[in-house]
């Protein structure tokens, strides 16, 4: 849903998604760029936390949480919750959803990275990369929130009464 809303992005409103992404996603016809723009805009660093973003560290993307972001997340949980036809399982799959959306972004970053074309997979245990697994999993703080409500609404939607 967010790469359609980006590719579409020059006809969106700069409160949903900022302009200064758009172009980021635009200006790459590189298939690998554009989803690591989109996993800045889905995993952005918790203000709260005093952590750095993942769109900060790469040098483009999103630097901070958006609307599209929270709107991605919110369907997303509402589908794992209406697919699992329950509260507690809609929320545990909803969630662990995100988790494991940002180990894949992670691992996405780390293969487009140039210490991965010089090294190889030893350069997966160097500083850079773990900085971005961590930027990746501090950014799981708001799509958990997004996704456990939208999981908790899909699940009781459809339990069984």
């Amino acid at each position: 849903m967010t790469f359609i809303i980006l590719t579409f992005g020059v006809y969106m409103p700069n409160d949903l998604i900022a302009a200064t992404v758009v172009d980021d996603f635009l200006v790459t016809g590189e298939l690998e760029i554009r989803l690591a723009v989109t996993g800045t805009i889905l995993y952005p660093a918790p203000a709260f936390l005093g952590s750095t973003s993942l769109g900060s560290l790469v040098g483009y993307g999103a630097s901070g949480a958006t609307v599209l972001m929270w709107l991605a997340w919110g369907t997303g949980g509402l589908v794992a919750g209406l697919m699992t036809k329950d509260i507690f399982p809609g929320l545990l799959s909803a969630i662990f959803s995100a988790i494991i959306g940002a180990f894949l972004t992670w691992i996405l970053f780390f293969m487009i990275s140039a210490p991965f074309a010089t090294t190889g997979i030893a350069a997966i245990f160097q500083p850079g990369s773990l900085l971005i697994m961590q930027a990746s999993l501090e950014g799981v703080v708001y799509p958990a929130i997004a996704c456990a409500i939208g999981g908790i609404l899909g699940g009781a939607i459809t339990r069984d009464r």
